[in-house]
């Protein structure tokens, strides 16, 4: 296992709190801290400054620390962690996953109040005595209070990403078992709803028994819910439901229509199909015009909505949100798919808070076929991702000037995710973003103004001339924060009047700007920016399902700055 330099700076700064929390000497603490904050700093790849031992020859970094990290380097755990963690009881970490609620706060609350767990967390939010501690304040245990509810509110669900590699791991196994003639799968993941609670697997098989047997007790089968001879639903190890059905292949089709759902959507088929002499259910299609049921034979989906005078729907827009209505016309948007996709535009080295070197990043865009890549590390302003001033921009971009020669078919833009500043303004001078490729504006700090103060402070930044994409435009966290909120009429109109691309960030956590809006983006003239906001190589999976979100936005290649030509590409940013 790889061991990064966040991942690293994350382990030291809790081991920090947890000697806090036993009461260790305030030396100790801080050389972790100390240690933690210069790594954080550091442009370096963390797992070769270790093994190299140029890691002993750092100030701050003693005999007892370097010999841990050597053995989370060589083993990817810490055994000096895990003790520290069973000293203390289980509930008193979980307080960390509330919102709002960061080391500092755990060891007061545990130090001043005792408190241990979620609920020992909330009754004395209500009783006022979080309000009570010093620079604490009614604000501050309300915010905790509402970050409480809203993780109570989502702690079943699990982001799209996680799901979906469980529900593909599930389905290998399905697939491998004797018997299995179908396996397909449905449900929301099938769908691209951002979060979801369980997994929907239908398949086709003539021996029931024996594949519903071999389903329950997988290697990745917790505990066994129920199990019937054409369902059965499971909980898995990482708690996840899932729930598995068997049909038969004359209703395989239908059903997998119906449990790809959406509800609203099958309610409105269902509606059609009465309004033409027709039913349609999980069982089939039936002409039921002479008051009788006579089954109208489908073998595919794109039968079903045939019969029913529609053109096929892809599963990713089944919402009701239009989608019939475009289908009776004979001609839905030919979606993006994956093979359309060219190159990362965000992207973060170790330059700030990623995790590989530019060559790296380099390295693995052409491995995966891209065309271009921007290199987007953070501006000064974002200080806890350790932001680039001027200086250190104008050397990383003669860095990638440099790189730029050796590389042939292949563009690297030199770019940075600049700080939107409270009042609009860039975080970073003029005349070195003037030199720069692609500049990408984003709010990370001051969420709590108003819908009218959020709206303009983001449109004063659209507006400078300098600007090319605004990322994440809500910063919304799903399952764990909600966005500011903007007047997308106000932005959309000024991203469209200046040339600015809108983000579809594709991390997991954000998946913003939100699907539901995309639709009325394209409308308006919106482009959209497709991109995972990299901050390791891994994150550049993201894309695959990003594609999916895009295609629920009812966007196609041509909407999608990533998916054009280098020369197109270099048109919008305007640059040779």
């Amino acid at each position: 296992m790889v061991i990064d330099r966040k991942e690293a700076v994350a382990v030291l700064e809790e081991i920090a709190l947890l000697l806090e929390l036993k009461g260790e000497n305030a030396f100790k603490i801080r050389a972790y801290e100390n240690a933690a904050r210069a790594l954080s700093t550091m442009e370096i790849d963390f797992e070769t400054f270790v093994r190299s031992g140029e890691i002993a020859k750092t100030k701050g970094f003693g005999k007892a620390l370097v010999e841990k990290l050597i053995v989370l380097v060589e083993t990817g755990t810490l055994p000096f962690l895990e003790e520290l963690r069973a000293v203390f009881p289980a509930s008193l970490l979980k307080l960390l996953q509330i919102n709002g609620v960061g080391p500092k706060k755990v060891s007061l609350f545990y130090h001043k109040l005792g408190v241990t767990s979620v609920d020992e967390l909330e009754a004395a939010c209500k009783d006022g005595r979080i309000a009570g501690l010093s620079g604490m304040g009614k604000k501050t245990a309300d915010n905790i209070l509402a970050s409480i509810e809203r993780s109570r509110r989502f702690e079943s669900f699990f982001h799209y990403y996680t799901a979906r590699l469980t529900a593909d791991q599930l389905l290998a196994a399905l697939r491998d078992i004797t018997g299995v003639q179908k396996i397909e799968l449905a449900g929301s993941l099938r769908r691209f709803r951002e979060v979801t609670k369980d997994i929907d697997i239908l398949g086709v098989s003539e021996q029931p028994a024996a594949v519903m047997a071999a389903f329950t007790t997988l290697p990745l089968v917790a505990e066994t819910l129920s199990r019937g001879r054409t369902k059965s639903s499971v909980v898995l190890t990482n708690g996840m439901q899932a729930d598995l059905r068997l049909v038969a292949e004359s209703e395989f089709a239908n059903a997998l229509q119906h449990f790809t759902g959406s509800k609203e959507h099958n309610v409105a088929l269902r509606s059609r199909a009465q309004s033409r002499g027709m039913k349609v259910s999980e069982w089939g299609l039936f002409d039921v015009s002479n008051g009788g049921e006579t089954l109208i034979p489908c073998d595919s989906e794109e039968a079903i909505y045939k019969k029913l005078g529609l053109c096929y729907v892809p599963p990713e827009l089944r919402e009701n949100l239009g989608e019939i209505e475009c289908a009776e016309t004979g001609v839905m948007p030919t979606l993006v798919t994956e093979a359309d996709y060219r190159g990362v535009l965000h992207c973060h080295t170790f330059a700030s808070d990623g995790a590989n070197s530019v060559a790296e990043l380099v390295a693995h865009a052409r491995g995966a076929g891209h065309s271009f890549l921007a290199i987007t590390d953070h501006s000064k302003s974002s200080f806890q991702a350790n932001g680039l001033n001027e200086e250190r921009i104008l050397k990383q971009l003669e860095q990638i000037r440099d790189l730029q020669k050796d590389l042939k078919d292949f563009r690297l833009y030199a770019g940075v995710e600049c700080d939107i500043l409270l009042n609009g303004d860039l975080d970073l001078d003029d005349d070195v973003l003037k030199q720069l490729d692609i500049v990408i504006v984003s709010v990370h700090s001051g969420f709590s103004r108003n819908k009218r103060d959020m709206t303009e402070r983001v449109v004063r930044a659209i507006e400078h001339p300098c600007s090319r994409v605004l990322a994440h435009p809500t910063g919304r966290l799903l399952l764990r924060r909600e966005g500011y909120e903007l007047d997308w009429d106000v932005v959309m109109a000024a991203a469209v009047a200046n040339n600015v691309a809108i983000e579809l960030n594709c991390n997991p956590l954000r998946l913003d700007m939100d699907w539901r809006l995309w639709r009325r983006a394209r409308d308006q003239g919106v482009r959209c920016s497709l991109n995972p906001d990299a901050h390791r190589l891994s994150h550049f999976d993201f894309v695959r399902f990003g594609i999916g979100f895009c295609r629920k936005g009812w966007l196609t290649a041509n909407d999608i700055v990533n998916c054009w030509s280098t020369d197109e590409l270099n048109q919008f940013l305007g640059h040779p």
